[in-house]
């Protein structure tokens, strides 16, 4: 078997100039991103839940899904109109300037935090969605299965050590420094996605994909498409829900913003960590050698195992919390993300960007804002506990059917 992955391996990775260039581009640019990102979210984290406290967290959650959602839209507009380099380049450039001079405008009211909390939110999605995509534009399906392993590997290596970073820079400086310090990293991914070639750019294909709306591109295949995105409606669930209750004991037990700011380094840190080991030692084997059904059965499985251990069995203490919580970002990051990216694989082009438009763009940020309102008014650990499980097992259900709509659409285009 390891032979024939090598093998299997040299032969896919062989690329063209242009695309090489490309695929070593969103390598640093992923680095230098996922590297600032630990800096910006425990600092915006860290200064929210000093004002207001972690019950406030699911309405921010909210005006981050609203807000992401306003810029998606606006990014649907210019992707087919611009560069990827030109949405790239404004996208950080007013990052940079936002988190600049965000902690100097949040001194004249508390409040003002909140739009810093959800640029934050903003930012992070827009940067890696552009990335991520544009690799899907320069490679094929089994040349994504060989890369996106070293790529989140790469990426998690950036978090890890800017989580680290942050942590050791808590000594030395406040935190409204170590914020704009990761904002002015940002400057050095801009010029890293600059060194991509620009033929990959949607705005220069437009013509293969027609003038066909997204939606009208799915009615073949709306049965797969919303198994699929019952599935990551659930993952956003059970991310969130833990996310909460990882919250409520972390700011009831670290009192200081310095220290929750040093604290969520830390954990960020290890969640990369974990990342990290799983796109290096899982991630570029499971996907060649095991049927990406079995990879989807696991995850929710795995998930609803360590659930129980942590939220369960443990007492539910801020140790078992915090790593599960670490465990569940960290295989949504690495393992969830790839094996969500290859379920858009059995449909033609036309059908991908459409069922990327309302899983990836609309259903995954609903199921974040769905369940941002629920905890708004249902905050007890009871009720958290209960529909994490809940969550868990419908995620599991819905698999199944979800593989047998693909099978059949493989076979149907094969027998075409």
């Amino acid at each position: 078997m390891l032979k024939k992955f090598i093998a299997d391996f040299k032969a896919q990775a062989n690329l063209d100039p242009d695309a090489k260039k490309t695929v070593v581009s969103i390598c640093l640019v992923m680095f230098t991103v996922l590297f600032t990102y630990p800096l910006i979210r425990s600092t915006t984290t860290s200064m929210f839940l000093d004002a207001f406290g972690a019950k406030s967290t699911p309405v921010v959650w909210l005006y981050s899904i609203v807000g992401l959602s306003l810029c998606i839209t606006v990014y649907n507009y210019f992707q087919v109109r611009l560069t990827a380099h030109k949405l790239y380049y404004w996208t950080c450039s007013l990052s940079v300037l936002f988190f600049l001079a965000g902690p100097w405008f949040a001194q004249f009211s508390k409040f003002l935090i909140y739009p810093l909390y959800i640029w934050k939110e903003i930012y992070i999605v827009l940067l890696v969605h552009m990335s991520i995509g544009y690799l899907n534009n320069t490679v094929k399906e089994e040349q994504a299965k060989i890369f996106y392993g070293p790529l989140g590997a790469i990426g998690s290596l950036g978090g890890m050590i800017g989580g680290i970073l942050g942590a050791k820079l808590t000594q030395t400086i406040n935190t409204d420094q170590i914020l704009m310090t990761g904002a002015l990293i940002l400057i050095v991914s801009m010029m890293f996605f600059g060194i991509s070639s620009s033929k990959f750019c949607l705005s220069k294909n437009i013509d293969k994909r027609g003038n066909e709306k997204p939606l009208h591109a799915i009615l073949e295949v709306k049965e797969y498409v919303f198994l699929m995105a019952m599935v990551v409606l659930l993952s956003q669930f059970v991310i969130n829900l833990a996310n909460f209750k990882f919250n409520l004991l972390f700011d009831v037990l670290v009192e200081t913003k310095h220290e929750k700011t040093k604290n969520l380094n830390l954990i960020y840190s290890s969640i990369n960590a974990v990342s990290l080991a799983v796109q290096l030692l899982v991630i570029p084997f499971v996907f060649h050698l095991v049927k990406k059904r079995s990879v989807h059965l696991f995850i929710p499985s795995f998930y609803l195992l360590i659930a129980l251990v942590g939220f369960v069995i443990s007492g539910s203490s801020l140790i078992a919390v915090a790593t599960t919580f670490v465990l569940f970002k960290g295989l949504d990051y690495s393992i969830f993300s790839t094996a969500k990216e290859l379920l858009y694989f059995p449909l033609e082009a036309r059908q991908k960007y459409g069922a990327k438009y309302v899983v990836d763009m609309f259903v995954y940020r609903f199921g974040k804002g769905l369940i941002s309102i629920i905890l708004i008014f249902f905050q007890s650990p009871k009720f958290v506990n209960t529909l994490l499980f809940i969550s868990l097992l419908l995620w599991l259900g819905f698999v199944i059917p979800l593989f047998k709509k693909g099978d059949q659409i493989v076979t149907r285009k094969e027998s075409l």
